[in-house]
């Protein structure tokens, strides 16, 4: 019966449902009356869910629910059938009914008894032994066994099989003696007669090989395949004309072949009755393949690492011998982040770890299915706000402390590294604060159109401490002075003014002022202007 379910959008499913049959062991389709008789049932489908049986005697339910019946009480026209319940792939509970078998009961059934060889081989080569069976009819529960060679009793050979050497020409047979109570006209049966043939052997020797061409390095088996070899054979395995050591037996499994070697096995056969003692398979010639590495490199195109959290950074991936359609993966700190591209294009986070791997999908030899970069460590950092720039007397101050890189005219200035710069010639004056591993936007423009204002010698002022916690002292040693003291915030403000009148030395107090970064300037009476950066710190 076929099962067709049926949804709203029509066709679903079809399923084949399960089925069972029922079958007696051999010999007892005819049985006296009062033997017992045992069924048993086999299902069609063993993957059905749930399956349970039922065993019916002329219609009748017996209340057995098991996959065997046994009864003695069964009589001549009994008809015997079974049901199988399961549940069906579709979830639905079904059933399936098996053939019927007719019960024949007699009071006179004549015994019979089958003769067949269950071990060894006929035509044989002489020595070897042969196991002969007897399979009882109508034999009762104990049938005495008689075995004869030639039509004459062999001593002690009263069990139901017979294991022995025989000679050539010798017919085997077996006499049953049945108890059955129901054997008529005699309890006496005979067998069929079977008659041993010796003869010489021919041995055959075939070989075969699971991969060829293989990659190098991979394990190959090979296997043999052995006929009319008799007893005692040994299968030996070559390469290039030269035995392997410990490779004996019908498989030789190997990792070790290279291009172009021969392998073959040889057969001894050392049974008298096999003509060909000796025995060489056909050879096959290796073809194995040369591994290649693939390689994958990467390289930071577009961005800088270090850099900026927010900047984005492009990466370009090289390959070599990774075969025809290659797959590429992007990994992000060991998670697939993008496939089938060689240039991937993103924003990091500081720490992040970035990957490349090329996999090879062509079946060809490569010593690694697939090869990763290592891994770029990427080293970010938050975005520095852009500096103010302000022109305190003759120095460019920026706002905050760090380290700059400071540009005239839109190029960079070697070595001009420092919060504060003295500009030099006269032009555009900007400035970026660097990180080390990111870089602000540029600084607001300030344009120097006069430099001609005098210093007084910096270098013979000495200013100390710096930093300082509130005391600074000016030492122009021997020389005494006439200044205007200015001191000024990194914007430019004005903080503290004082003057110094013919002084050798002069001690200013800032600890009032907040702690930071200031820029002392020193104007004396002719206008000559010196500027230093101090550090107060509290």
């Amino acid at each position: 019966m076929i099962l067709l379910c049926f949804g709203i959008h029509g066709f679903v499913n079809a399923q084949t449902e399960d089925s069972v049959s029922i079958y007696l062991p051999f010999g007892t389709d005819t049985t006296c009356p009062g033997v017992q008789l045992d069924f048993t049932a086999i299902e069609s489908n063993d993957t059905a869910i749930g399956s349970t049986f039922r065993w019916f005697v002329n219609g009748i339910y017996t209340g057995v629910s098991i996959d065997t019946f046994h009864s003695s009480a069964l009589v001549n026209g009994d008809i015997v059938t079974a049901k199988v319940y399961y549940m069906s792939s579709g979830g639905f509970i079904d059933s399936a009914e098996s053939n019927s078998i007719t019960v024949y009961r007699s009071t006179a059934i004549m015994p019979h008894v089958l003769n067949s060889i269950t071990a060894g081989s006929n035509p044989d080569c002489p020595g070897h032994p042969i196991t002969f069976s007897a399979y009882p009819i109508n034999g009762g529960t104990a049938p005495l066994y008689y075995w004869y060679i030639d039509g004459m009793p062999v001593f002690g050979a009263t069990s139901s099989s017979f294991t022995s050497i025989f000679g050539d020409g010798d017919t085997v047979s077996v006499m049953m003696v049945s108890n059955s109570t129901c054997a008529f006209p005699t309890d006496t049966a005979y067998s069929n007669g079977i008659e041993v043939i010796h003869d010489s052997l021919t041995a055959t020797l075939t070989m075969s090989v699971f991969h060829n061409p293989i990659c190098e390095g991979y394990a190959d088996t090979f296997s043999a395949v052995v006929t009319d070899a008799g007893l005692g054979s040994t299968i030996y395995w070559y390469v290039n004309g030269v035995h392997v050591p410990g490779a004996i037996g019908p498989m030789y499994v190997t990792d070790s072949l290279h291009n172009t070697d021969i392998v073959y096995c040889m057969l001894v056969a050392p049974d008298s009755c096999v003509i060909n003692d000796t025995t060489i398979s056909s050879s096959i010639t290796m073809t194995v393949i040369p591994n290649i590495t693939p390689t994958a490199s990467i390289v930071l195109t577009s961005g800088a690492n270090p850099g900026c959290i927010d900047s984005v950074i492009t990466f370009t991936a090289t390959y070599g011998s990774s075969g025809t359609t290659p797959d590429f993966i992007w990994l992000l700190n060991d998670t697939v982040i993008a496939t089938g591209t060689t240039i991937h294009t993103q924003s990091y986070a500081d720490g992040d770890l970035l990957k490349f791997r090329v996999r090879t999908t062509d079946g060809g030899c490569y010593t690694s299915d697939s090869v990763t970069t290592p891994a770029v460590l990427m080293v970010r950092d938050s975005t520095p706000v852009a500096p103010l720039v302000s022109l305190i007397d003759n120095m460019l101050v920026a706002n905050t402390a760090g380290t700059y890189v400071w540009y005239f005219n839109g190029v960079i200035i070697p070595g001009a590294n420092a919060q504060t710069y003295h500009p030099g010639a006269m032009g555009y004056y900007y400035a970026v604060r660097d990180t080390g591993n990111c870089q602000s936007r540029p600084s607001n423009v300030i344009y120097i159109s006069l430099l001609d204002v005098k210093n007084i010698a910096g270098s013979n002022v000495k200013i100390y401490p710096n930093p300082t916690t509130g005391l600074l002292t000016f030492d122009w040693g021997s020389d005494k002075v006439n200044a205007h003291l200015t001191v000024y915030n990194v914007v430019g403000q004005v903080m503290k003014q004082e003057e110094i009148i013919n002084r050798s030395s002069y001690e200013a107090d800032l600890s009032m002022l907040p702690a930071g970064n200031y820029v002392v300037s020193l104007k004396n009476e002719d206008g000559s202007v010196s500027t230093h950066k101090v550090l107060l710190s509290k």
